[in-house]
């Protein structure tokens, strides 16, 4: 794997890192806040929650997690194999 492939993975690493980050903090401000909604942003565009929303939330959190472990395994690895996304690579 060449260092800018490393590169790339590590962006998408870093980009994945701060969805997880901004989900988090939207699930506690639903579930903690008087509001009954909360906005996010994130790289994959923006979205609106509510309180009963918190298991969908979960939910997307532990998938982008599941996703941020594929990448990272590719990193340390270079094996594809057990990745769920299609992944594009120029070697």
């Amino acid at each position: 794997m060449t260092i800018a492939q490393k590169k790339k993975i590590m962006k998408k690493i870093v980009a994945l890192e701060q969805d997880i980050e901004s989900l988090k903090k939207a699930r506690m401000e639903v579930a903690t806040s008087g509001y009954s909604s909360a906005t996010l942003s994130t790289t994959g565009g923006s979205k609106s929650f509510t309180r009963i929303d918190i298991d969908k939330i979960s939910n997307l959190i532990n998938d982008l997690l599941r996703e941020l472990s594929q990448w990272r395994n590719l990193l340390v690895t270079g094996d594809t194999r057990h990745i769920n996304t299609t992944v594009t690579i120029y070697w």
